[in-house]
């Protein structure tokens, strides 16, 4: 009570003291309101500029996306119905059944496959989809169709697909959606699952805030299941995500900000494109419409109520609820939403009952993803290379690739190196960065077009793109320069053609200003066979026949050389070149990429072409599509061309591509192996008219691989165009008028007599066909010569 006394006295005196004097205090008083006012506005003009900034200015950096080219389905395609499938499921289009099909779905009846395509962005805009018919007879497409009218097409084209996306440091797969595209029953949904006075209250809801300082206050719980819809979004737009009473106290401040500033569907539109819904890989699926193309395959503005009771009820625990990781959480999920949805009045009891029966999804699982790294990180260099003022945020970016065909791809590399590890354990390395490398490329060799790239093993242990980057010997992949020259020069005392015979001996050339530099050129098997044909020594890739014909002399002291660095620029070969004798089998360096380029040259019937991964892109600041119209160049002689061409098939028909076939590889194509000094590069680049593809096998570090083109490349070839339609390998070679074909003695190279036991259909440009009768096999009576033509595919003969 003592105490009790003399607290009385003194709050008595202070009272008596601010009678007799109230200025000062009442002066303190105002001062502390004042204060607090302006450390109020300070506050709320502090948070209201972060606000501002994001609500004003540009709210996401949305990812940029890389698209595959088109995919086209023609009349004739080596295709089955079981293919067309596979991608249409990768596409995300699901089976509708018999009922109706909107866009994104087909049935398959018998041998008729119809579907409903999306409509498609493209570099050049939108292209309308629509509904067609394809008819299969087996394993090939048989007709293309309309629907319903059953008008013949000559082509379906369907959507690309993701390649890939450039992220920021956030990795949020975001498409953005306005609020008036997205159905009424998916904003119910998340409304009477997430915040039902959304529309009455000011950004707060009192009794859950009471809730949330209960549990953080008296039972020491963290802060959770109290936020209004607009706190959650001031929440992922503006704060991190930790559960504490004081960033608590901040959300629900800022929340009355942004209710104060904007209206409540700007606000909702802003939740619908914020809020997260799941994961794909190590990167998060950012907003409804993102989230609805994952897991239904679909725009949000298609789905039904089912699906958007799915979509809501993933909004708590995207990664408990998943559809496609605990299908039987996901029910019972959507079952709490739609009952919400019923007692909201939402929905109707018949409504609710039918959409509990329904299944979660159409789509067989997550998209599978497109493994084209190396490609991506070229691309994107080609894209600034075009264009150096385009942002990457939110492109679209529209390419050459073909989603099967690299995954082909990826299989063929890693599996190929797999088994030569098996095969030879010396190749295996305990290291990663000292791994067994390889690469490949296929691209259209009438326009360039990379179809696939795999620029290395494993990109996630190493990112250099040996496809584009690394700079390796060519070796034997170059012969076919040297002999491509020695065809188109007619000027010579003695034309140079595939039957012209040559010594497989050992030589020694003399070379250099003052020919003092010596350079002995040796067979890789260190073996000499004697006399044989220029087709002989090119298709069994015979290096001292090679080095003979380059440097055969058109005059004093001249040779082909300097011609041959000309005939390989002018295909595209943009490396140093120098004139020496070793040029010819390879000797300088080069990329796969580069090379590839070149030898697209001969499948084309001889026009440069440039390899490229762009077709175009679209962003903020416009639409740029890269131009196509250029005219092509011819690069070199098409009648010498088609001669080197048909040695070229007799290289994947008899020489040192011959494996390609046995190992499964069917179809026209030609090719040519490579290998270095010491084996360190294995090469082989086997074309159509239709397709070109490039293999290389070898070590970073340049150590010797110690096995040839034919065993290390051609393996690797086989197993990828083994996956790939036929029709790539249907279309014969380009035609060429000056070309004449005349049976020869393969011994001596001259007109067959009837005498010659053995023949063979040669290819020669027009005035270098031999003109005298085989002198070797008894009295010489040539047979008749046909006229100017191009030969069938190079049968086999009795070639030595």
């Amino acid at each position: 009570m003592a105490r009790l006394d003399r607290l009385r006295e003194r709050l008595s005196a202070a009272i008596g003291v601010v009678r007799r004097n109230p200025r000062p205090v009442l002066f303190f008083l105002a001062a502390t309101i004042v204060l607090v006012a302006v450390a109020g506005a300070i506050v709320v003009a502090y948070y209201g500029r972060i606000v501002e900034a994001r609500m004003e200015g540009p709210r996401w950096r949305l990812p940029a996306r890389i698209y595959s080219a088109a995919w086209v389905v023609r009349p004739g395609d080596a295709v089955g119905a079981d293919d067309v499938i596979r991608r249409l499921v990768r596409l995300r289009y699901t089976d509708s059944g018999k009922g109706e099909m909107p866009p994104g779905q087909y049935h398959l009846s018998k041998s008729r496959l119809a579907v409903s395509i999306r409509d498609r962005e493209s570099a050049e805009g939108l292209v309308r989809g629509g509904k067609a018919s394809i008819e299969f007879s087996g394993r090939r497409v048989a007709a293309v169709k309309s629907l319903p009218a059953g008008a013949p097409l000559a082509w379906v084209v369907f959507e690309p697909e993701v390649v890939g996306s450039v992220y920021d440091e956030k990795m949020e797969d975001r498409t953005l959606v306005r609020l008036s595209d997205v159905p009424h029953v998916l904003v119910d949904a998340i409304l009477a699952t997430e915040d039902r006075d959304f529309y009455s209250h000011s950004g707060l809801s009192f009794r859950r805030l009471a809730g949330a300082v209960v549990q953080s206050v008296f039972r020491r719980r963290s802060v959770r299941g109290t936020s209004t819809l607009t706190q959650q979004l001031v929440k992922n737009m503006f704060l991190t995500p930790e559960r504490t009473l004081k960033r608590k106290a901040v959300e629900a401040f800022m929340a009355v900000i942004v209710e104060s500033r904007y209206s409540k569907d700007e606000i909702l539109e802003a939740y619908l494109n914020e809020i997260y819904l799941g994961q794909k890989g190590s990167v998060s699926i950012t907003g409804v419409e993102e989230a609805s193309r994952f897991y239904f395959g679909r725009s949000a503005s298609q789905i039904e109520l089912p699906e958007a009771a799915l979509l809501a009820g993933l909004i708590s625990s995207p990664g408990r609820y998943s559809p496609f990781r605990h299908p039987d959480r996901a029910k019972e999920r959507r079952s709490v939403v739609l009952k919400g949805m019923l007692e909201t009045g939402k929905i109707d009891k018949a409504a609710y009952e039918k959409s509990l029966e329904a299944p979660l999804t159409r789509v067989k699982g997550p998209p599978a993803g497109i493994v084209a790294p190396h490609f991506v990180d070229f691309l994107m260099k080609q894209v600034r290379a075009e264009s150096p003022e385009a942002r990457e945020d939110g492109l679209a970016i529209y390419t050459t690739l073909d989603p099967e065909m690299q995954a082909a791809a990826q299989t063929a590399v890693r599996g190929g190196l797999e088994e030569m590890e098996k095969a030879h354990p010396r190749l295996k390395s305990a290291d990663e960065d000292q791994a067994l490398q390889g690469a490949l490329i296929a691209l259209d060799p009438a326009t360039g077009a990379i179809q696939a790239l795999v620029g290395g093993r494993d990109y996630q242990v190493s990112q250099f793109n040996r496809v584009v980057q690394a700079k390796r010997q060519p070796g034997s992949l170059f012969k076919p320069f040297v002999y491509l020259t020695a065809f188109t020069r007619r000027d010579l005392p003695k034309p140079i053609t595939a039957a012209s015979l040559y010594l497989d001996e050992p030589i020694a050339i003399a070379w250099g200003a003052g020919e003092d530099e010596v350079w002995v050129p040796k067979n890789y098997d260190g073996q000499f066979r004697g006399k044989m044909s220029a087709r002989e020594a090119l298709e069994q890739s015979i290096n001292v026949p090679t080095a003979r014909i380059a440097v055969t002399e058109v005059g004093p002291k001249q040779s082909l050389l300097f011609d041959i660095v000309q005939t390989a620029r002018r295909a595209g070969i943009t490396s140093p070149l120098k004139p020496y004798p070793s040029l010819s089998l390879g000797a300088f360096e080069t990329s796969p990429m580069e090379i590839a380029g070149a030898f697209a040259t001969f499948a084309n019937g001889g026009f440069r072409v440039e390899p490229t991964a762009l077709l175009g892109f679209v962003g903020p600041s416009g639409r740029h599509v890269m131009s196509r119209n250029a005219r092509l160049e011819r690069a070199v002689d098409s009648d010498a061309l088609a001669v080197l061409v048909s040695i070229l098939q007799g290289a994947v028909i008899r020489g040192t591509g011959a494996s390609a076939r046995r190992l499964g590889a069917q179809g026209i194509f030609a090719g040519k192996t490579g290998t270095t000094n010491d084996g360190r590069d294995a090469w082989f680049i086997g074309f159509s008219p239709r397709l070109l593809v490039a293999v290389w096998v070898g070590f970073d570090d340049n150590r010797g691989l110690g096995l040839s083109g034919s065993a290390a490349a051609v393996p690797i070839f086989a197993e990828f165009v083994r996956r790939l339609p036929a029709y790539y390998f249907e279309v014969p070679f380009p035609s060429s008028p000056g070309v004449v074909t005349v049976d020869i003695d393969p011994v001596s190279g001259k007109f067959r007599t009837e005498a010659c036991p053995q023949s063979f259909a040669e290819l020669f440009v027009s005035g270098t066909e031999p003109t005298e009768p085989c002198p070797l096999h008894g009295v010489p009576k040539p047979v008749p010569v046909p006229g100017p033509g191009v030969p069938p595919s190079a049968r086999p003969g009795a070639v030595p």
